[in-house]
């Protein structure tokens, strides 16, 4: 079992002189569903794949009953989940300005036991197949069939169709924002995009 890794150029200002520090990043290796989760728990307990996954939507049910009350719940070996809060400033009918809080997110703290499994893990590193560089047209028309196909693209999609890192991504996307295309939706690891109305 090991962590499967890359090196790559980080994007560094002009006027900086470490443009040559690379940075490790971890090769995903795909996304489990619910469904493969619960057959994995369900070969190595006692507990049938439709029971784990009637404990697991029982615990999503009462984790959001309780945070939803201001509470914060620890699982053991997993981490620790707590409720937050935003602010924004809003302008009232009368034109006044004041701060406004809302409930936000769940921020989630890994366990260390969770945390020693990842750094025990072992490191492979992958090297990268030469891939011919795109130009700034391939890779929006890339962006759209992604969007057509799917649609909707996130940042960590460009950079695996296009080869490139996040912050070109980050620019490919805001042109086709700016030329109205794209319409960005959500915020933070949420953010999304999709075809403009």
């Amino acid at each position: 079992m090991s962590l499967k890794f890359g090196w790559y150029k980080t994007p560094v200002p002009g006027d900086r002189e470490d443009k040559k520090i690379p940075h490790a990043r971890i090769i995903s290796q795909g996304t489990l569903d619910t469904k493969y989760m619960c057959k994995m728990i369900s070969m190595s307990s006692t507990i049938s794949s439709a029971g784990v996954k009637g404990v697991l939507e029982a615990l999503n049910f009462w984790m959001g009953f309780h945070l939803a009350e201001g509470n914060s719940i620890e699982l053991d070996g997993l981490g620790y989940f707590t409720p937050t809060l935003k602010s924004r400033t809003v302008t009232d009918e009368n034109g006044k300005t004041k701060v406004i809080a809302e409930a936000d997110t769940v921020s989630f703290r890994c366990a260390t036991s969770l945390k020693e499994q990842i750094r025990k893990a072992g490191l492979e590193q992958v090297k990268k197949a030469k891939t011919e560089k795109l130009t700034q047209e391939q890779r929006l028309e890339n962006i759209m069939k992604e969007v057509n196909k799917n649609r909707c693209i996130n940042t960590g999609t460009c950079v695996q169709i296009n080869h490139y890192s996040r912050f070109m991504a980050l620019n490919d996307l805001k042109l086709l924002i700016d030329s109205n295309k794209l319409v960005q939706i959500g915020r933070g690891k949420q953010t999304m995009y999709i075809r403009s109305f």
